[in-house]
């Protein structure tokens, strides 16, 4: 795996080629190796994006773009039912009572018509093409209307304490990181730039600290993947994501 920084916004990717392959993204991604994320939902999150919709755009039409397991959508669904919800993943087909699921690649699909609210969460930083991925999230919002995306931030203390336990022989948190379904490392800089150059204008930038409960840590053994948890949940009550 190859890593390259761009020199002006200084935004992190990895090269392509040095993959031998990308990501495959069936029920063993959903069901195993990520079994944690999906099993605890941050219900802190979602509040806060229930919030700023209700508070601008009340009986929206929201895309939530790789909704995965449903979590986000459940719970805007049970907490307004005001609003038209939908959600596309290329993961397993879901289906629940007032939430239109779509299986399918978010790039190109043929949605009816555009969203009041667009919103993607932890799904860029998986993209070959961010640029691409950002244009289309434009594309899909009407005038007006209201995006937010989310992603770990790469100048945050998580990825500083993974390169400094890389430096002295302790690979795991950086290969986590730095992992193949993770191709796009966003900064505060960088992916501003993205949206604002795909016709989009910022808003608001927050910052959030994902549950420690929710991280899927690989560990050769019990031992190590206690010290790991214990080491990623003193990360977020340090620092944010």
């Amino acid at each position: 795996m190859r890593l390259f920084r761009c020199a002006s916004c200084r935004h992190c990717f990895t090269d392509l080629s040095s993959l031998a392959e990308l990501e495959q993204y069936g029920p063993e991604y959903f069901d195993e190796s990520h079994k944690n994320w999906f099993e605890h939902p941050d219900a802190k999150l979602f509040d806060r994006i229930r919030r700023i919709i209700i508070d601008g755009y009340p009986n929206a039409s929201v895309l939530d773009v790789g909704s995965g397991n449903g979590n986000l959508l459940r719970y805007l669904r049970d907490k307004e039912p005001g609003l038209t919800l939908t959600g596309i993943d290329i993961g397993p087909g879901r289906s629940a009572d007032g939430i239109e699921y779509i299986s399918g690649d978010f790039l190109n699909w043929e949605f009816d018509s555009q969203f009041d609210v667009v919103i993607s969460l932890q799904v860029i930083e998986h993209m070959p093409d961010p640029q691409l991925f950002a244009r289309r999230i434009s594309e899909l919002c009407h005038p007006g209307g209201l995006v937010i995306v989310n992603t770990i931030n790469e100048q945050s203390v998580l990825y500083d304490l993974a390169r400094w336990a890389r430096a002295v022989g302790f690979e795991q948190a950086y290969e986590r990181l730095y992992s193949r379904h993770h191709l796009n490392h966003f900064n505060l800089s960088s992916l501003p730039a993205l949206m604002q150059a795909k016709g989009l204008t910022k808003l608001q930038h927050l910052r959030h600290r994902a549950p420690a409960a929710a991280m899927d840590i690989p560990a050769s053994s019990k031992l190590a993947e206690s010290v790991l948890r214990a080491a990623v949940w003193g990360l977020f009550v340090a620092g944010d994501l």
